[in-house]
């Protein structure tokens, strides 16, 4: 992976994700933290293509209400995929609870899209991670809900908390089951920039 702090030294991260903040940061990207709201509604049914546009959405958001920048702007979206159906961000414990239920055993599908304002230019993308749980068991899943990290994580869990002891094996980059698909960004921004 290209030295993501060289890339990138400093950054605005419009997003309230504690998870990408501390993930950049590790890689010594000094980051400010901006949130914007934008309209998450959509039509699609593709998680892909949901992601990436989610993303580019954030981003002309920010863009929208804050005219004046000159570091590079990161917007991201996570999304996960099982068997046919998206699951987002849970709205109470109870359907936290239903969300792992299930994964119980099982593998799901983690999209992340990305859109970054860097050197004048808008890239964009998004990248697939395969998580598979463990056999867990509603008892094992209840005791995880006491940790509240499912709050606001797609999918109730988070990969960097003890969401950890819940993974069987991950195919793809962490980064993107994290939310922020670091070998994707690396790889775009280790290119030329010139068209």
């Amino acid at each position: 992976m290209a030295d993501f702090a060289t890339l990138l030294p400093s950054l605005i991260l419009a997003s309230g994700s504690v998870a990408r903040k501390a993930l950049l940061e590790s890689l010594g990207v000094a980051v400010k933290v901006c949130k914007t709201g934008c309209d998450e509604t959509h039509d699609e049914t593709d998680p892909a293509r949901v992601t990436e546009m989610l993303a580019k959405r954030k981003l002309a958001s920010f863009q929208d209400t804050h005219p004046l920048y000159e570091i590079p702007v990161l917007c991201c979206d996570t999304m996960i995929s099982f068997q046919g159906s998206l699951i987002g961000k849970p709205k109470n414990r109870q359907e936290a609870f239903s969300q792992l239920s299930l994964f119980d055993g099982n593998m799901h599908e983690v999209h992340s899209g990305w859109a970054l304002w860097y050197q004048e230019k808008v890239f964009s993308g998004t990248d697939l991670a395969e998580v598979s749980f463990k056999n867990l068991g509603p008892d094992r899943i209840a005791s995880y809900l006491e940790t509240e990290e499912w709050k606001g994580a797609a999918g109730s869990y988070r990969l960097q908390g003890a969401g950890r002891n819940l993974v069987e094996k991950i195919v793809g980059d962490e980064a993107t089951v994290i939310g922020l698909p670091l070998l994707q960004i690396s790889e775009i921004l280790g290119a030329p920039l010139s068209v």
